[in-house]
């Protein structure tokens, strides 16, 4: 059953289905009206010669023309005078017959007729054939016309003659349509098999394979298929890869701090429950590891939103100078626990229209990934400025390890996280690698351009720009923006 909706049989029925309707259209054509054909042909002929006849009648050469018309249509004329004159015309082979027929009956029939035009098909039984006939007169006065003309044609018998054609066509059409089925079996096969190839190929698309072979004849559309199809196997790969990269990150996220509830919990129940000192200390910890939960769901959830494009964003109008202060004291606690410093630089009253609370995040999200990251001067630079008219820069320095150039492109990608880097960092926290992929969504959503740069050993610097906010010339439209890697060497 599948067979018959397969596109080699689709195509195959088709070009005999085509093939099949111009056969018939010939037969129809060719053979079934060619008598209607033939007849309609001999009127023309006749009618034709009339015209000439009737405008030339007041010719010197009219003798010339009446013998012109009548030989080159192998005609017999005959135009009667009314004084009962006559010139005869002959030139059908010989046939004396119709000068014995005798024309006063069709002289009365043109007189009786409506527009003085009759025309008879009879037959000729000397001759065995059928005669088509035209009667009309000659003159300006049809009460008194100068004469009367006759034109007869014979009516070939064509029957054997459209017999031969039926023959013929039967034969010629039977070696159309095998030459079709041949030739359609062939063509079929020739556009479904690179398919069925590539339909193969596809099937292992899951893990990670796409082999198919493209031949140097495949059509360009089945070549393009192919190079698709690659495309998306090597995706299916890189997603593969991620999504193993993020089981191993969020299983490492989430067992962490479930081990330390867990265990600062029994150490609560058995050792510091009757402890007030200890005990504050340890449910600090679960309450602080709790937090450190609830913060990597609240960022899933929040990635998964931006990403399906349902978060919808609340643009205003604030002072962006102010938000970044805000933003920067949320970090004073790790000066006190870490030894890390915040150093701020930002212009004052630097104001743009976005949506507030998402761009807290971003701005929150790269100082902590910068303060993860903090190189041995403990020390991540925050900068805030007017980069050109109308522009706004924000800037986020630290002097870690930096990133590689084969890992920078891809630090935006979701759950990616560098592993050198995750490996020598100098804070305990293990990240969930969501926080840069939240970053570049929210970025995008406002239109915003955004960039990273990096060099070994010396450190990385994140950045976006935005269009700063002028009361007498607003904002214009977010357009999509690129970003930018740039890759320092190590010296």
């Amino acid at each position: 059953m599948n067979f018959f909706r397969s596109i080699k049989f689709r195509v195959w029925t088709r070009f005999v289905i085509i093939v099949l309707a111009m056969l018939a259209i010939t037969y129809i054509c060719l053979i079934a009206m060619f008598p209607m054909f033939y007849g309609w042909m001999k009127s023309y002929e006749i009618n034709e010669a009339f015209v000439e006849i009737r405008s030339n009648w007041e010719s010197d050469n009219f003798g010339d023309i009446l013998d012109k018309q009548a030989s080159a249509k192998k005609m017999y004329i005959e135009i009667i005078y009314p004084n009962n004159s006559t010139i005869i015309v002959n030139r059908l082979g010989g046939s004396h017959s119709l000068a014995m027929i005798s024309k006063k009956d069709f002289i009365k029939s043109v007189d009786k007729s409506e527009n003085g035009l009759i025309y008879k098909t009879f037959r000729d039984e000397q001759e065995d054939n059928f005669i088509q006939m035209l009667g009309s007169y000659i003159g300006n006065d049809r009460e008194y016309p100068d004469a009367y003309v006759f034109i007869f044609n014979y009516l070939q018998p064509i029957g054997t003659t459209v017999q031969i054609f039926q023959n013929q066509f039967y034969i010629v059409g039977m070696l159309i349509l095998i030459m079709t089925v041949f030739m359609s079996t062939v063509f079929s096969n020739k556009i479904s098999e690179p398919i069925i190839r590539i339909n193969n190929s596809a099937k292992k698309l899951p893990q990670g394979q796409f082999d198919a072979k493209i031949g140097k004849r495949d059509y360009m559309e089945i070549k393009q298929l192919a190079g698709t199809l690659s495309e998306a196997s090597k995706e299916i790969a890189k997603s593969d890869d991620l999504r193993r990269e993020l089981m191993s990150n969020i299983s490492h996220d989430l067992r962490t701090p479930l081990t330390m509830i867990k265990a600062y919990a029994e150490m609560i129940r058995d050792i510091s429950g009757d402890n007030p000192e200890k005990r504050e200390k340890h449910l600090k910890v679960i309450i602080d590891e709790t937090d450190r939960l609830s913060s990597l769901v609240t960022d899933i959830l929040d990635l998964s939103k931006l990403q399906a494009g349902v978060a919808e964003l609340n643009v205003e109008t604030f002072n962006l100078s102010e938000n970044v202060t805000g933003v920067v004291s949320r970090f004073e606690v790790i000066k006190y626990n870490d030894g890390i410093t915040v150093d701020l630089q930002a212009e004052e009253d630097i104001r743009i229209s976005a949506d507030i609370s998402k761009l807290d995040q971003v701005i929150y999200n790269l100082i902590n990934n910068a303060v993860t990251y903090v190189g041995e001067d403990n020390t991540v630079f925050v900068r805030l400025f007017r980069k050109d008219e109308g522009i706004v820069r924000f800037e986020v320095e630290d002097h870690g390890e930096g990133i590689s150039p084969e890992n920078l492109p891809y630090i935006w990608d979701r759950y990616y996280k560098v592993s050198e880097r995750s490996a020598t960092h100098k804070r305990a926290k293990m990240g969930s690698g969501i926080g840069l992929s939240i970053v570049k969504s929210v970025l995008e959503q406002h239109g915003f351009k955004y960039g990273a740069e990096s060099s070994l050993g010396k450190g990385s610097k994140f950045w976006f720009e935005a269009p700063e906010y002028s009361e007498t010339q607003p904002p214009e439209e977010p357009k999509k923006h690129k970003l930018e890697l740039k890759i320092q060497k190590k010296q």
